[in-house]
């Protein structure tokens, strides 16, 4: 479970890091505001120069000063143009990421110590 969690976080992690170093700024519009236990995410549409039209959903975060029909700065990818982030929150994406990376490792070691003690356990044991 612990390591489903870490890889996916490592994904979007990587994701944000990638969308900082080369992603293409463009400009998009925010449809829709979700709220979940306190925290916000942008619903947000943009436009490929292709005229290819993509969304994607925001980072949670406890505070947005978007309102929906606000034109937004987005950064997306283009080998992978459905893969962006607000502009705004693109740090704030990396800084979340990180946290949850930093907590996950140590417990997703300890798990993995836990299983593997216990496997060793019961092939001694038989």
């Amino acid at each position: 479970m612990f390591g489903i969690v870490l890889v996916h976080t490592y994904r979007k992690y990587r994701s944000a890091r990638l969308l900082q170093a080369s992603g293409i700024e463009t400009t998009g519009v925010c449809t829709f505001l979700s709220w979940h236990d306190g925290e916000a995410s942008v619903s947000f549409s943009y436009t490929l120069p292709d005229g290819t039209e993509h969304s994607a959903d925001s980072v949670h975060v406890h505070s947005v000063s978007v309102s929906p029909g606000d034109t937004v700065r987005v950064f997306y990818d283009a080998a992978s143009p459905e893969r962006a982030e607000l502009a705004s929150l693109l740090d704030t994406a990396l800084r979340i990421y990180r946290k949850t990376l930093i907590g996950l490792v140590p417990a997703t070691l300890l798990f993995l110590g836990m299983f593997l003690t216990l496997a060793v356990a019961v092939v001694i044991t038989m």
